[in-house]
């Protein structure tokens, strides 16, 4: 799924070879609205009576709109028939995918840059085949939209980039025959023997953002050093020919100190994005899938029980030179892929890739003991979460339901069920968002009860949920359940009065 500020785009993906299994669809948005999108969501899903993975692909005015770190979440509550099924990634990075793996990076194994041009520069590092960690490059594409902004009104053109005028086939000839090798400040071709060029109404303004894109392309290109940049234009800039685009943007690489070949164009300037969010979703889906089943057979073999649990660094260090087959004190794919039968379970190939790339960042081809303490650690932190986020009635009642069936520590069921407490907040509480790291340490101590947070301003659902459903008064307001039925209400963020709450219902 592609979600724009105007529209939707949806398609049914085989990620085997990233072709559309049945035609796509586009629903248009009224406004840029969360109600909007969710109502965009509901069609597309239906269309296609959905209920499997779903990768979305936003772009950031989007993702400002559904409260920017949450739109993962809001995107994920918007289909719940595919909850703990939906990645939520970044136009650049769904597009970077598609390159990356059914395009001109899949084949190359070193650096490579996936760089998109649009509306905004985005970019994407890759390094041995794996995306690598924060490494974005904002710091040197930030001013990019605005600079853009000022050059649409100063040569009078809308969209992400001019149109090429009629009649230009000669100059595009003569750029290919003779391309630039270096422009000058206002934009004109510098170094370029092409007499037609000012004799052609339009012609300039092309020139002139040509020559914008080339100063940005240089500055991340002299910043990462890749081995190949593969570039993708979007919008209206997808429609500027191939053949004119390289020459116009080759200055930038040669100018970063690189050769020319490093650079290609992107083979999916119109489909990217769907085809890459289904591609990514596939992928990160099973990575998480695969880190949490490949934890589990760690703990199970060190504490003879796969629930997650604290272990001793010497227990994991143990583990890691189990793991380390051919004894060279780091971790590589193959060491995975063989030591993991040592632990009771096995791994693809791409769940071997995707495992290390976890463990360095996606950096390095093989991991030290430390990266592999680290990313221990943080499994377990993701693992032994205690709190559930619930956005909607439907997941609000689907918890109350299941804590009837919930056994506590000592393995019996209560009569009425495990105790239920739902936090009510909002994100512009302050005092909620303060007391959020509390209220998960009371969760990790009170292990018998079901612990539930809704932020009411989060999404459509859940504001329905605390204002209609509920009827939360003041945040935050703490909810007391057992056996489907309100106990007690609490509010204010004091620890002392929650802990005696639970231990005296």
């Amino acid at each position: 799924m592609e979600i724009r500020m105007h529209s939707a785009k949806a398609a049914l993906v085989d990620t085997a070879n990233a072709e559309f299994h049945r035609p796509g669809v586009t629903t248009y948005l009224d406004e840029l609205s969360v109600q909007s999108v969710q109502e965009a969501v509901k069609k597309i899903t239906n269309h296609y009576h959905w209920k499997g993975p779903v990768g979305v692909s936003v772009t950031r005015a989007v993702t400002r709109v559904l409260g920017n770190q949450a739109a993962g979440k809001q995107l994920e509550a918007m289909m719940p028939d595919s909850k703990g099924k939906v990645a939520t990634m970044i136009h650049t990075e769904a597009a970077a995918y598609a390159e990356m793996y059914f395009g001109p990076g899949r084949e190359c194994s070193g650096l490579v840059l996936v760089v998109t041009v649009g509306t905004g520069m985005g970019t994407v590092t890759y390094n041995l085949g794996q995306k690598v960690r924060n490494s974005d490059l904002k710091h040197l594409t930030w001013t990019y939209e605005r600079e853009l902004s000022k050059m649409r009104e100063k040569w009078d053109w809308k969209g992400v980039a001019p149109e090429l005028p009629e009649d230009c086939d000669p100059i595009i000839e003569q750029i290919i025959k003779s391309p630039p090798s270096k422009y000058s400040k206002d934009g004109s071709v510098g170094l370029m023997d092409c007499p037609e060029y000012e004799k052609i109404d339009g012609m300039k303004p092309v020139i002139a953002w040509a020559y914008l894109v080339d100063r940005y392309l240089q500055k991340v290109a002299e910043a990462v050093k890749p081995d190949k940049l593969v570039l993708l234009t979007t919008g209206a800039a997808a429609a500027l020919p191939e053949e004119l685009l390289v020459p116009l943007f080759t200055p930038a690489i040669t100018g970063a100190g690189l050769k020319p070949d490093v650079l290609v164009m992107g083979e999916f300037p119109e489909r990217a994005l769907v085809k890459g969010a289904a591609v990514g979703a596939h992928i990160e889906l099973g990575r998480r899938a695969a880190g949490e089943v490949f934890r589990a057979a760690l703990t199970q073999t060190i504490t003879g029980s796969p629930q997650p649990r604290e272990i001793f660094e010497q227990d994991l260090l143990w583990a890691f030179k189990r793991l380390d087959r051919n004894k060279d004190g780091v971790l590589g794919r193959s060491d995975l892929l063989d030591g993991a039968q040592f632990f009771g379970t096995s791994l693809s190939d791409a769940e071997a890739t995707g495992l290390l790339r976890d463990f360095t960042g996606g950096m390095m081809e093989s991991a030290t003991p430390d990266q592999f303490l680290s990313w221990y650690q943080r499994t377990l932190e993701i693992a032994l979460a205690r709190v559930v986020e619930v956005h909607n009635v439907d997941e609000f009642e689907h918890y109350v339901e299941s804590a009837l069936e919930k056994p506590a520590s000592s393995g019996t069921v209560q009569d009425d069920g495990a105790l239920v407490v739902l936090e009510c907040g909002y994100t512009h509480c302050r005092p909620c968002m303060k007391f959020e790291k509390t209220y998960e340490l009371v969760a990790k101590k009170y292990v018998d009860c079901l612990f539930l947070r809704v932020l009411g301003d989060e999404s459509p659902g859940a504001a329905h949920l605390c204002r209609d459903v509920l009827e939360v008064q003041g945040t935050p307001e703490f909810r007391f359940f057992r056996g489907k039925k309100l106990l007690h209400v609490m509010r204010g963020a004091d620890k002392s009065k929650l802990e005696n709450s639970l231990q005296s219902l």
